[in-house]
């Protein structure tokens, strides 16, 4: 059959052309339910969901169960819909593997069975879940629902306000994901309490999504890493505290702010070369995070190479520190801030 994306999906359902078989995985969780529930919504017919309608879980169900349900015949329905949520298929044993392939192989035209791979993480990296994939793609339709990524991104934020009866221009709708991240789900609901905040039929600002909007902890560490490079050491450590006590990790604090210094040494390196400021972009990724590199570059200028090279010494000490020492993190990581305040400073 076939491996195929949200466009291809959505043509399907549009033209009701469907797979009797389908995998919806990939890294963007809203965009698997939304169209699981459309499919359940757009053929199966309001009234028939006890006989049409079977939803079956993997901590409560089994594969066979699964299968039953496939067979059942449609009442009122055109098909009878099967949603089978978090199925663990990376860990059949070769009998159920053999079952999966049997079904697949002989799907009944009268049902749409989804296997919805929700807080399953389904990657083709992982060679169990590729021969799920594999077998998915050659007997059925995989369907591999991506993050949306820069421009498109931005659009679907901007139409997402619209229909909920604000204005959002590109710029702000850019600001909101260095915010608040990538997910969908999280996008659109700090979308839902701007629009709230702003009132209906009115554009919203940055100043409305500093009101409301839920800053990610790697915008917080951002924030943080910027209070450094700004020479606001003071800052930075009160930052530090105010995360430590929200049970941030010490861990992931640090890893953001090493970031932050790799985006540097990047746009350093890059515009040394005769490269653009962008060009690190093209090498590593940077999947809706490119406004990294814009505001990298302004720290980049104000650095010399062994400045940095000093900061990624004081890196390597604090990241064995971490992992083998028995100092609470957070004096480690204010030890680093002090360190790498005193070398930007020079």
């Amino acid at each position: 059959m076939a491996l195929i994306y949200e466009a291809d999906l959505k043509r399907q359902i549009r033209e009701k052309n469907m797979s009797n078989c389908y995998l919806f995985y990939g890294s963007e969780d809203y965009l698997k339910q939304f169209y699981t529930n459309k499919i359940c919504t757009k053929f199966v017919t309001p009234g028939s969901e006890t006989f049409s309608l079977r939803k079956y879980d993997g901590k409560e169900n089994t594969l066979d169960e699964v299968f039953e349900g496939a067979e059942s015949m449609p009442f009122m329905s055109e098909y009878c819909v099967v949603v089978a949520h978090d199925f663990s298929l990376d860990t059949l044993t070769n009998d159920q593997k053999e079952q999966l392939v049997a079904f697949l192989q002989n799907i009944p035209d009268t049902s749409i069975t989804i296997f919805w791979m929700d807080g399953i993480e389904a990657s083709p990296k992982n060679s169990k879940w590729k021969w799920v994939i594999d077998n998915f793609t050659k007997y059925a339709t995989a369907v591999n629902f991506a993050k949306a990524e820069g421009r498109e991104l931005r659009k679907i934020l901007c139409a997402y306000a619209s229909k909920n009866g604000c204005t959002m221009n590109d710029s702000t709708a850019s600001y909101l994901v260095e915010l608040s991240g990538d997910s969908l789900n999280v996008l659109f609901n700090e979308i839902q309490k701007a629009c709230n905040f702003a009132g209906q039929g009115q554009e919203i600002t940055r100043e409305h999504i500093d009101s409301v909007a839920v800053r990610s902890l790697e915008a917080k560490v951002f924030d943080l890493s910027k209070l450094i490079l700004n020479h606001n050491a003071q800052g930075a450590l009160e930052l530090l505290h105010t995360l430590m006590l929200q049970k941030a990790e010490p861990i992931d604090i640090f890893g953001v702010i090493l970031t932050a210094f790799v985006d540097i040494y990047r746009v350093k390196t890059s515009v040394t070369a005769g490269e653009t400021v962008m060009y690190p972009a093209k090498i590593f990724d940077y999947k809706n995070k490119d406004f990294r590199l814009t505001n990298s570059n302004r720290f980049a200028k104000n650095l010399t190479d062994e400045q940095i090279r000093e900061c990624f010494d004081c890196f390597a000490e604090a990241d064995k520190a971490l992992k083998s020492s028995a100092q609470s993190g957070e004096l480690i990581l204010e030890k680093l801030i002090v360190r790498i305040s005193l070398i930007i400073a020079r």
